[in-house]
């Protein structure tokens, strides 16, 4: 006897294939591949069932861990997810823009080369100010990429006491 994984579908169209399950909405699509052979998939009226073949622990945590990536991709394309980082400096003042596909920080900590970060695609990015808000269907490219921000702009080799440069996550997806 297996669990079952109940997944409520809800303004969304979903299709199962043996490879990936796509779900649209109002904002957007999103793919999620299919990796394991051992996963069932059942769709049932507005219910997804997800059951794994056998009982034990490993096959409970993919199968648990899909139905929970399920309900964050309806989420997603019901209602973008967002995220806020705020550029913070404290000895030389830094700039943000936004040009193409890219994230450019000029000046930050007195450096003459910018520091350049490329947008992930399905990705939306804006910037007010020292304010930047990301916004997308996958919650996982949003976080992704506004982890990857943050990574790239602190100061290194420096004292972290005295040197609080950077660009910080404030919002989380």
């Amino acid at each position: 006897m297996s669990t079952k994984f109940k997944v409520e579908l809800s303004n969304v169209d979903v299709e199962v294939t043996k490879e990936s399950i796509n779900v649209k909405g109002k904002e957007g699509q999103v793919s999620l591949p299919l990796v394991h052979p051992f996963l069932k998939i059942e769709r049932k009226d507005n219910t997804l069932f997800i059951e794994a073949d056998k009982d034990n622990k490993f096959q409970k945590a993919i199968a648990g861990t899909l139905a929970a990536q399920i309900k964050n991709t309806i989420k997603g394309v019901n209602e973008l997810y967002t995220a806020e980082l705020e550029l913070v400096y404290m000895h030389f003042p830094a700039s943000l823009k936004l040009t193409g596909n890219k994230i450019i920080i000029e000046d930050f900590v007195g450096e003459r080369k910018p520091r350049e970060i490329s947008i992930l695609e399905g990705v939306k990015a804006e910037i007010k100010g020292n304010k930047i808000f990301l916004s997308g269907v996958d919650k996982y490219k949003v976080g992704q990429l506004a982890g990857t921000i943050e990574s790239k702009i602190q100061v290194k080799n420096k004292d972290r006491r005295v040197f609080k440069d950077g660009v910080f996550i404030t919002k989380k997806p």
